[in-house]
């Protein structure tokens, strides 16, 4: 008789315990689901990457034949650089010559607009001379391809490298004569023409 109240008394306690975990097990899963959607909900958004370009010559490319490029780092003045990330920057008329000694390089013509946030006193001319910041045997090399073999140093693409600065992709140029501009034209429009059909195709 003991014995069976005994095993009755553990049996009830054992059926209790049970009931406890179960319900112990399905509170916690609800409060993580609970706080998993709360999380998700007040997370930030991730912010759309930015492209690294700022500008483009595109006439370089139609009135020159591009024979080299080089990477060069620009020296600016910090309304300029606002001004940049603004997107008020042209490389359109802009030309690279390298100095005298080969030294260095100085880059020109490229209009930078002027920041609307600056005073008076800080801003900057539009179209000033920039030095870029290349080795000397890189400019020494530019030097002699300039006057010995007549060609051109034009900038073609300005954009932010990894460490967020401005590089400026410089390129050693022949210019092109008018057939060669007629055959850039048709090569273009030969490309775009097929990209339509492409396109047109997969629809």
């Amino acid at each position: 008789m003991m014995l069976r109240q005994a095993l009755t008394m553990l049996l009830l306690v054992l059926y209790n315990l049970l009931y406890f975990c179960t319900a112990f097990v399905s509170s916690s899963q609800k409060f993580l689901h609970t706080t998993t959607r709360l999380e998700a909900k007040s997370g930030k958004k991730k912010k759309k990457e930015k492209g690294n370009t700022i500008a483009v010559n595109r006439l370089a490319y139609r009135n020159y034949e591009i024979i080299d490029t080089l990477e060069a780092g620009i020296s600016l003045k910090g309304s300029e650089v606002k001004s940049i990330r603004d997107g008020k920057m042209n490389l359109r008329d802009g030309y690279v010559r390298p100095s005298k000694d080969g030294r260095g390089c100085t880059l020109f013509n490229v209009h930078i607009g002027k920041h609307t946030m600056s005073s008076s006193y800080f801003q900057h001319e539009e179209k000033r001379p920039r030095s870029l910041l290349v080795h000397k045997e890189q400019a020494r090399r530019l030097l002699q391809q300039t006057e010995q073999q007549s060609m051109t140093i034009v900038p073609i693409k300005a954009y932010w490298n990894e460490d967020n600065r401005v590089k400026v992709q410089i390129a050693l140029c022949k210019g092109k004569n008018v057939r060669d501009k007629r055959q850039t034209i048709k090569e273009r429009d030969a490309k775009r023409e097929e990209r339509r059909i492409i396109k047109n195709f997969r629809l």
